[in-house]
């Protein structure tokens, strides 16, 4: 897995070849591919291990912390992994389908939504789940916008804030 991540941050998924992801392994062919049997598959492993690592986020906090500040650090950290391994990031995600990308972030804020909702932060009425997905969109849309080619074009950890304090301030109960 370590030698596919690095071959295809170097030089993107689409250009890297099972034959090369052996050769930087150090094994062989078949090898590769009864662990991976098509190259996507490392792009799905690899969305599930951020999935992974941002679950552990809401297990992780403090029962007396607010809804809100559950989201932002779930986005913080969103941000911070996509930032830390730019190259991968935009390699991997040029790897999946929109489905796959979907599913990587909605379910830790569906979570924090209920939970936000059920304290009293948040109004009823709203939908969790829609809620969740404008904020996968606006995750996506922002991060996307961010990995376009050169350098990055503006901070993404403060632009990822920014769009989830205005998004949430919309939930908020008045």
């Amino acid at each position: 897995m370590s030698a596919a991540l690095e071959l295809f941050a170097a030089q993107g998924f689409a250009d890297t070849t099972i034959d090369q992801i052996a050769e930087r392994a150090d094994v062989a062919r078949q090898t590769v591919l009864n662990h991976f049997p098509h190259k996507t598959d490392f792009a799905r492993a690899w969305g599930q291990g951020r999935r992974d690592e941002l679950a552990t986020i809401g297990a992780s906090v403090d029962g007396d912390r607010s809804a809100r500040a559950l989201v932002q650090r779930y986005f913080a950290a969103a941000a911070e992994m996509n930032e830390r391994e730019r190259d991968l990031s935009r390699a991997m995600l040029e790897s999946l389908t929109p489905t796959e990308v979907f599913r990587y972030i909605s379910a830790v804020p569906a979570a924090a939504l209920d939970r936000g909702k059920e304290r009293g932060e948040f109004s009823a009425a709203a939908d969790s789940a829609v809620a969740a997905e404008v904020l996968t969109s606006v995750y996506f849309g922002t991060v996307s916008r961010w990995l376009i080619g050169g350098p990055p074009p503006f901070d993404l950890a403060r632009a990822l804030a920014e769009r989830l304090d205005l998004v949430l301030a919309g939930l908020e109960i008045r």
